[in-house]
């Protein structure tokens, strides 16, 4: 069958519209299905393969593994089966582009990116090794990017059980060279660490921009994933350097060295990510939130001091600029609408929301005029004094009376009023500095720069929302602190309930990651969708419905 061939007419009972791709045993076609009124994705089997009983049977198995295994990142088959002799797969269509493409196209990810992309697969992964499924053929071709960076693990049609024959009678590898474990160029006995070795190889591609072992012949290949030692990042981007142990252990070769599971190894991954970040200098664009400072303020020199001030009783409330960022206590009487979230750790995490700063009395500005207004007045009352003192037959000048002293109120919100003569200075409240932040690059409906305006988790008043979005049962906010840091605000549409962790994770794109640290229950925020796992196990999954980040 010619390649797309079938574009545009009829397979039993859908509707071919293009070719999406060409792989080893058939094409993809988006096709509409005229039963379900759905667009899909129909992948057959080449009609001239349909004769041999080894690919009839891969491809029936690719068609069972992927219905088998239940996981987010794996695309959920529809329906199989035979169409006037060809076999075929209706899964659900993807838009996007697989990662080899998105390689060449664009270059090397940023390890964020990277690490996201590997933390998808490994999840994909561990559950077909969960009923006992290899995939066998890990490589950025079979894997699927949303523009979200969604990533999917496609092609399972090598895909091999422990109950399988072995359909590779001949003896030659399957898969491809440059992502192979060196056990596949050997009589042995496959295992789940073959799939844990193609993905660090993915991961180290994705990392630097180019396969581990860039050789041009078959030989060389088997030489190097053999016996050549694992690459290492920094090699080529000294930054790297974190990734360099990840790598080691990922492509170890010996089997029983590598990392017991893909999960651990997207974990490895994840943690030397989080120590790169903390490790480099912080200059990503993004809110950068100044500790409040006072300004230097040079005091007027007055005419004549007069009499001490008057001394204030009452409580005196007083504002500490280098009070500790993460320390907040809630003022008397403060109140929330709705339930009240749930805090994880407490506030005197590192990444705890700023303290509320002192907010400006509205007064303010009327007693300020006030009081120029008074100092204008005894200026005035001065020179005429001085005038008409002049005219005195002594010849000498008078000397002008004290001036009185002034009175204005303390700015800091909830302080008693308090006296200060304006013959001396006095230290102004702390202002906090102004900062801009980058705009959302969407909006959410009722929700603004920090938040949910109402109904919804709201980000304090200093710390900008990074990412807003309304699931199909919750709503959620990652703020920023400040420094580079940042905590997850998150509450049911159903009843309100409310939850706020420490330190969720960026995965790039304006996903986030949250781990509850009392029960390890993760929240996994994408562009796609909210879902909640714990210990692997996928308790709730909810769509996406509008999404916002910076």
């Amino acid at each position: 069958m010619a390649g797309g061939a079938m574009a545009g007419s009829m397979f039993g009972r859908y509707e071919m519209r293009r070719l999406l791709g060409v792989g080893g045993m058939g094409e993809v076609y988006e096709a509409y299905d005229t039963s379900k009124n759905r667009t899909v994705a129909v992948k057959v089997l080449n009609r001239e393969l349909a004769g041999d009983p080894v690919y009839v049977q891969r491809f029936r198995r690719e068609s069972h593994a992927m219905a088998s295994v239940q996981e987010p990142h794996v695309i959920p088959v529809h329906d199989w089966g035979e169409v006037g002799g060809v076999l075929y797969i209706d899964m659900r269509l993807v838009k996007g582009t697989d990662l080899k493409d998105r390689l060449q196209r664009h270059g090397r990810l940023t390890p964020g990116e990277s690490v996201q992309v590997v933390e998808q697969i490994a999840a994909a992964l561990d559950a077909a090794h969960e009923i006992a499924l290899i995939h066998r053929d890990v490589k950025p071709a079979n894997i699927l990017l949303t523009s979200s960076m969604f990533a999917y693990l496609v092609d399972f049609g090598i895909a091999h059980a422990d109950s399988d024959p072995q359909l590779t009678s001949t003896g030659s590898a399957v898969g491809s060279m440059a992502y192979m474990a060196p056990e596949r160029f050997e009589d042995a006995p496959l295992t789940a660490a073959v799939d844990t070795y193609a993905l660090t190889c993915v991961l180290y591609e994705c990392l630097v921009g180019r396969v581990p072992y860039p050789v041009n012949s078959l030989a060389g290949a088997i030489g190097s994933h053999q016996m050549a030692p694992p690459p290492r990042p920094s090699a080529v981007d000294p930054a790297l350097s974190f990734f360099d142990a990840v790598i080691e252990r990922g492509m170890a070769k010996r089997p029983r060295q590598r990392y017991a599971a893909t999960g651990d190894l997207a974990r490895a991954a994840r943690a030397a990510l989080v120590q790169a970040e903390r490790a480099a200098p912080s200059t990503a664009p993004g809110p950068q939130i100044a500790a409040v400072t006072a300004a230097p303020v040079t005091a007027p020199r007055p005419v004549d001091p007069g009499p001490p001030p008057p001394t204030v009783s009452g409580p005196q409330v007083v504002v500490d600029p280098a009070a500790p960022r993460g320390q907040w206590t809630p003022p008397p009487g403060y109140r929330t609408s709705g339930p009240q979230p749930t805090r994880v750790g407490g506030h005197t995490h590192p990444s705890a929301p700023l303290p509320l700063p002192p907010r400006r009395n509205s007064s303010t500005p009327v007693l300020a005029g006030a009081l120029g207004a008074l100092i204008v007045i005894a200026v005035v009352g001065a020179v005429v004094w001085v005038l008409l003192g002049t005219g005195d037959d002594t010849g000498t000048i008078a000397e002008p009376p004290p001036v009185p002293p002034s009175v204005v109120q303390s700015p800091v919100e909830g302080s008693d009023t308090q006296d200060v003569p304006t013959g001396e200075h006095t230290p102004p409240s702390p202002t906090p500095v102004v900062t801009t932040v980058p705009p959302l690059q969407s909006s959410v409906s009722g929700a603004d720069g920090q938040g949910f305006r109402t109904g919804g988790p709201r980000c304090n008043d200093n710390d900008a929302a990074m990412t807003i979005a309304r699931t199909s049962g919750s709503r959620v906010v990652i703020c920023h602190t400040g420094d580079n840091r940042y905590y997850y605000k998150g509450a049911r549409a159903s009843d309100g309930l409310g939850l706020e962790l420490d330190d969720p994770l960026p995965t790039g794109g304006g996903g986030f990651t949250a781990v509850n640290p009392v029960d390890n229950t993760q929240y996994h925020l994408t562009p796609s969708g909210l879902t909640i796992t714990r210990d692997g196990d996928e308790l709730v999954s909810e769509t996406m419905l509008e999404f916002a980040h910076r």
